[in-house]
């Protein structure tokens, strides 16, 4: 939530000098229609003419114009959470850096990359990119709003004593005071920082930035304020932290951010004992981020695809193209086989056609998942930074790829209907012991689930979760022997799953490997832990409360 705002906030001041140095020269037709759509916040379309103004104005030499162009197309990008394209997008805008690049321009491509690195967690990189603002600005404000994000930083990395000092330094400067959102961001995060100290002041604080942002009707930057208050009560005043939870979510849903209504429901939901109320909350949560998710991709596929557009000019990156090349002779190979074994056995067998058709499709699906998903994944990746000289070629590769990757993943991703009723515990043996082979042993204990009720959707996640985990097994670990256990306390069921594998101490690579699976837990308000070293064995301990 916080990341938005300060986001929103660094990127105003882009808009706002960038813009100013933009003023005498006369727009081009692009560009003209670029600020028009950015000024009416359609910036999907925005996006496309800053693109056509970037082509035109590299072609003329106007160098302060085109790195403009991409300072905008940064923060369309950042706007819609491609924060790695954004990051992209400004590292090229620095590459053109020269003496015609205005001192504001500068400043706010460091203030970008600094707030693509904190969402992407790389907060040594984002305090050293505030740091390089600060050096080089001429502007006291933008000084004051760079020290904020440092002091945000700290709070991120749990450094509350490192925050408070640093925005204790700056909240009596004049200049910032007389900006009095800025000034309520300082209040806010200083406010946030002594609480994680047990300081009393925090609430006064807290308090102050709630009122400066309620006085200036900021629906987007008072929810920050609601939810620090929240967060405050959560504990002592549990009543007191809900009225502000849904304070939070109204003021978000107002103003239509998601993903600040997403976190406001997620606190509504652990802090409701409403089941009903939890299941609304839990299936509104649900709908909007997936509604969200969707947006997002489509608008990185958006800007990929304009990408490819713009690269034609690029002539020095051949070397690129020829290995593009090879992905696509690889992927009309890969088509053209799997034509041919489609054809051959429709010809052996024509009475059994439509079976045969299906069994066939199955096969290639399971091999494009298993095989190609990943390199066409990272075809389409390179590609978004690549040229291609052929236009018609580019954009035909870019939408099959697009295809047959979604296509494979989804068929690969896709799921039976699991039955919940008295054939559920039938059905999750057989779905376990089905990875027992002639080299695994599976032992399974599922004696306590004949006696602790769960109702359908924990059912449904468990089952999920231990198939997520037996597949994780299958590919990765090398083991030979497989034990899963069930066992009630007084107050949660306790599932222990252990293998004899080959292990890692690479705990990110879990992380994110295993993500489905913390996520179907943490829906069901469990708790899940991984214990693993190289060569010992790979453990999960979930606990989900009856």
């Amino acid at each position: 939530m916080s990341f938005l705002k300060i986001g929103f906030l660094a990127f105003l001041f882009l808009i706002t000098s960038c813009k100013n140095q933009e003023e005498n020269p006369a727009l081009d037709a692009n560009l003209e229609q670029a600020e028009n759509l950015f000024a009416t916040k359609q910036y999907r379309k925005a996006y496309y003419y800053y693109n056509q103004s970037f082509l035109f104005n590299k072609e003329q030499h106007n160098t302060k114009r085109a790195v403009f162009n991409l300072l905008r197309m940064a923060h369309i990008e950042n706007l819609e959470c491609d924060y790695i394209g954004s990051e992209a997008t400004t590292t090229q805008a620095i590459k053109l850096f020269d003496k015609t690049i205005p001192i504001p321009y500068q400043t706010n491509a460091y203030i970008s990359l600094g707030l693509n690195y904190m969402h992407l967690a790389n907060y040594e990189d984002a305090e050293s990119m505030f740091e390089k603002a600060i050096q080089i600005t001429e502007d006291s404000l933008t000084v004051y709003i760079s020290k904020n994000n440092i002091g945000y930083l700290y709070i991120k990395q749990k450094e509350y004593q490192k925050a408070v000092r640093l925005l204790s330094e700056i909240e009596n400067e004049k200049i910032l005071q007389e900006s009095p959102l800025d000034y309520a961001r300082v209040l806010d995060n200083k406010g946030i920082a002594l609480f994680h100290l047990n300081d009393k002041l925090a609430l006064s604080y807290l308090k102050k930035a709630k009122t400066i942002r309620e006085t200036n009707n900021d629906d987007s930057q008072i929810v920050s304020s609601y939810m620090h208050l929240a967060e405050y009560y959560k504990n002592q005043e549990p009543a007191t932290a809900k009225e502000w939870t849904q304070k939070a979510y109204h003021s978000a849903t107002k103003a239509f951010i998601p993903d600040d209504r997403l976190e406001a429901l997620n606190l509504l939901f652990t802090t409701t004992t409403n089941n009903n109320l939890k299941n609304q909350y839990h299936d509104t949560y649900i709908h909007i981020n997936d509604s969200l998710q969707q947006a997002r991709q489509q608008a990185k596929n958006q800007f990929a695809k304009i990408k490819y557009d713009s690269e034609k000019a690029e002539t020095e990156k051949t070397a690129y193209q020829y290995k593009m090349y090879g992905f696509i002779i690889l992927l009309i190979l890969s088509v053209a086989v799997f034509i041919l074994l489609y054809r051959l056995t429709i010809q052996k067998n024509k009475r059994k056609i439509l079976e045969t058709q299906y069994t066939t499709e199955t096969k290639i699906a399971k091999r494009l998942h298993d095989e190609l998903a990943n390199d066409v994944h990272n075809t389409i990746a390179f590609a978004e930074t690549q040229n291609l000289e052929n236009e018609q070629n580019k954009e035909t590769l870019l939408e099959n790829l697009d295809t047959i990757y979604q296509r494979a993943r989804n068929i690969s991703n896709e799921n039976k209907e699991i039955n919940t009723g008295k054939n559920y515990l039938e059905q999750l043996k057989y779905m376990i012991n089905a990875y027992s082979s002639d080299t695994i042993n599976v032992i399974l204990n599922t004696s306590t689930l004949h006696e602790v009720p769960l109702n359908s959707e924990v059912k449904i996640a468990l089952y999920r979760v231990l198939q997520e985990l037996m597949v994780n097994m299958k590919k990765h670990s090398n083991c030979s022997l497989v034990m899963i256990g069930f066992k009630e306390t007084n107050s949660a069921l306790e599932i222990n799953y252990s293998d004899n594998g080959k292990g890692t101490d690479n705990q990110l690579q879990i992380k994110n490997g295993l993500q489905n699976v913390e996520n179907r837990i943490f829906s069901i308000n469990g708790n899940i832990t991984f214990d693993t070293e190289p060569n010992k064995g790979f453990k999960v301990k979930i606990t989900i409360p009856k």
